[in-house]
């Protein structure tokens, strides 16, 4: 067991060595980031109550920053594909910084959310123009590799920060005070002042190639790419297309829905636990950095699952007890219960994501994948944005459970028929007929 974890860790260490300067600048900047993710998210939830706030603000400072995000995300993404990359980079970090220049003069609500859609816009500028890169910088045998790599570092990172943020906590007071959370504040954004300074190294002319061993495509996924695309040229009616597009439509009007059931509580869990249990600031920093770590376990778990009984099953069944789960939270459970279902249903409801990523490129010809998968991306942030303010109105107009109850069993119910949209996929008829077929 030792000698395979060392020789897992060996490998991703020559991984990452071996990666072209500018992928390496991107994973550096994301990875210090997310060091300070969890403090910095529960410090400015928290601001919010701190300078007279309430849920209301809470959703619409976090709702109208996800919009925003999202028209600049479909500027910039089209914008990187045309023009220089590291620009668009660049950009998002200036950004980035000069919003959080700004955080540390705030004194008052309105400064939030001018922060929050500066960075939601500096985001949108960064994240397409630096995912575009890294698929230029790598071959295409490591490309699921090094983003997994990079998704269980960022996890890491976020739990060690949370950690970190929790003895901060300690040490400077443990209120919610704005003289203990404004410390911290400037703390994290020392931090990502730091690590955002580090993309203006990254440079379109520096040669975008990676020293690892170039990955030659198989003659089958080559045949089941040319068939995908011989079958989309032989759907000569709407109705056709509709029909070859049936899966990836579901899983998108899936998402669509998940994504706003999701808006209406989950960003409020904080709240949940400061006010049903009477949590600090230094526990609440703790408590939401633990479910990252099992979120790369129950992945694990998932794709166990979905080579015994099937994708589309695996996801159906992890993302339905996520639903129970959250009904859970309506009871106000004892606090150790509480926090085995809130780490427990983050893993659930996150796991499937990688199943369902592979069923629709495993579906859709090479040329369509990514404009698929934003397409889905952009539908979650935007329907999550639009549901969030009605998530603060919840809140304000009742009281504590009732509010929470009423949020948790909207959001379950909208959950529910999103996850049973997924019994209408037939997954594995085109691969386990035509594909098998060819490539025999």
């Amino acid at each position: 067991m030792f000698r395979k974890i060392r020789s897992v860790t060996t490998d991703s260490y020559n991984t990452v060595k071996n990666l072209n300067l500018n992928v390496k600048l991107y994973f550096g900047t994301t990875a210090i980031i997310s060091l300070v993710q969890t403090p910095l998210f529960i410090s400015m939830y928290f601001l919010v109550f701190a300078w007279g706030g309430d849920e209301l603000d809470i959703g619409l400072i976090f709702g109208l920053a996800s919009i925003v995000g999202v028209v600049g995300l479909i500027i910039s993404g089209i914008a990187a594909d045309r023009w220089r990359r590291d620009v668009f980079i660049w950009l998002g970090g200036l950004i980035y910084i000069s919003s959080m220049i700004y955080l540390i003069f705030a004194s008052r609500i309105a400064d939030l959310y001018v922060v929050q859609i500066g960075a939601s816009i500096a985001g949108s500028f960064f994240m397409p123009a630096g995912a575009a890169m890294v698929a230029d910088s790598t071959s295409k045998g490591t490309r699921t590799k090094i983003y997994t790599l990079m998704a269980i570092i960022q996890q890491v990172f976020m739990a060690i920060g949370g950690v970190a943020g929790y003895f901060i906590y300690k040490n400077l007071g443990d209120t919610f005070e704005p003289e203990v959370i404004l410390p911290v504040v400037k703390i994290c954004i020392a931090v990502i002042i730091l690590a955002s300074l580090l993309v203006f190294f990254i440079n379109d002319k520096r040669l975008l190639h990676s020293t690892l061993k170039d990955d030659v495509v198989s003659i089958e996924e080559k045949k089941r790419n040319e068939l995908i695309i011989q079958n989309l040229r032989n759907c000569k009616t709407f109705k056709q297309k509709i029909a070859f597009y049936r899966t990836p439509l579901l899983i998108v009007a899936a998402d669509f829905i998940i994504a706003f059931g999701a808006g209406i509580s989950i960003p409020f869990l904080p709240s949940f636990f400061d006010q049903g249990y009477s949590k600090t600031m230094s526990e609440l920093t703790l408590i939401f950095s633990l479910a990252p770590l099992l979120t790369a376990v129950f992945s694990a778990v998932a794709l166990r699952l979905g080579k015994k009984i099937g994708r589309v099953k695996a996801i159906f069944w992890i993302e339905l007890i996520a639903v129970i789960l959250l009904l859970c939270f309506s009871f106000v459970p004892p606090l150790a219960i509480a926090l085995g279902i809130f780490i427990l249903r983050q893993a659930m409801m996150n796991a499937g994501w990688p199943l369902i990523n592979a069923i629709v490129m495993d579906l859709l010809p090479s040329n369509q994948r990514a404009t698929f998968s934003a397409i889905d991306s952009l539908a979650f942030t935007a329907f999550n944005s639009l549901s969030q303010p009605i998530g603060g109105v919840i809140m304000t107009k009742n009281t504590f459970p009732q509010k929470f109850q009423y949020a948790f069993y909207t959001t379950s119910s909208i959950y529910l028929v999103g996850v049973l949209m997924f019994l209408f996929i037939k997954e594995g008829s085109f691969e386990t007929s035509d594909v098998k077929t060819i490539t025999q």
